[in-house]
């Protein structure tokens, strides 16, 4: 009777810990699958925004790390393609930021070029030129 009693104590303690465990990840998978949509569904984004989504996925990153061990191969598998879909979003708008840099020192660059030919001409034809 004794060994039953412990048995069946010990049966369901695991079993609530399993389930506290399936808890655990479900709700972890749940939270960043709706991180992950929610970045993507942003028409854009700007600095304040970028700054808060990278520090809620620093702290998803930490919890995911913790909860690891517990995930199952395809809970692991979905993470990675669900943090695959964030880095897109992420590289979007740093790659806009980018072109958008590149654009403005292209026509800096033009600008300045533009400037100096004339500059230069100016002073080659008021030195070999007829001064007016």
């Amino acid at each position: 009777m004794r060994k039953t009693l412990i048995t069946l104590f010990l049966t369901i303690g695991m079993t609530l810990g399993t389930q506290a465990q399936e808890a655990d990840t479900l709700k972890f998978m749940n939270s960043y699958r709706s991180f992950v949509n929610y970045v993507e569904s942003l028409p854009q984004l700007n600095k304040h925004q970028i700054d808060s989504l990278a520090a809620r996925q620093e702290v998803l990153r930490d919890i995911y790390h913790q909860v690891k061990p517990k995930l199952t191969d395809a809970q692991v598998g979905e993470y990675n393609r669900l943090k695959g879909r964030y880095a897109k979003r992420m590289m979007a708008y740093y790659g806009d930021r980018v072109a958008e840099g590149a654009q403005l020192s292209a026509d800096s660059i033009s600008k300045a070029a533009n400037r100096a030919g004339k500059a230069i001409g100016g002073f080659f034809n008021g030195l070999f030129g007829n001064g007016k």
